[in-house]
């Protein structure tokens, strides 16, 4: 199973609307993360949508206004709006399935022109700490 078929597989289980916004945060903060959201990775967030839209899990459409809400308050106040997205991701610190999930999110956004920044990748490895994740040992999973 790839890992776009986990994260499918994950949403149908536990996306209540506080992990929605989660996913979103962890969306707009890697799809921004190298100051542009490129074509690609806006494709990925898409497919992230159209699978909890399959599943009925929520309304895409409230998923995307809440996603560019998050990217408008990033590019106007980025170091305020990063704060409160990482609070809304840290919620899931004690939770390995949903930290997993919310990992496996921010993965498939930085890794969907399949060039992976050093920007990009510092975002990972701040959402992996507000995760409580050592980024390395994750590295080393996907190496």
């Amino acid at each position: 199973m790839n890992i776009v078929e986990k994260l499918r597989s994950d949403t149908a289980r536990y996306w209540d609307k506080p992990f929605l916004k989660a996913a979103m945060a962890v969306s707009a903060l890697t799809a921004l993360a190298d100051g542009e959201i490129s074509l690609s990775e806006r494709y990925r967030v898409d497919a992230i949508l159209d699978a909890m839209d399959r599943l009925r899990v929520h309304n895409p459409h409230k998923a995307v206004d809440i996603m560019n809400d998050y990217i408008e308050a990033l590019q106007t106040e980025p170091e305020r709006a990063e704060e409160v997205l990482r609070g809304k991701i840290s919620r899931y610190a004690g939770n390995y399935k949903s930290a997993r999930t919310l990992l496996r999110i921010a993965y498939l956004v930085i890794s969907a022109d399949n060039n992976v920044t050093k920007s990009e990748r510092e975002t990972f490895d701040r959402i992996c700490v507000a995760l409580n994740v050592n980024p390395e040992e994750i590295w080393q999973k996907l190496d």
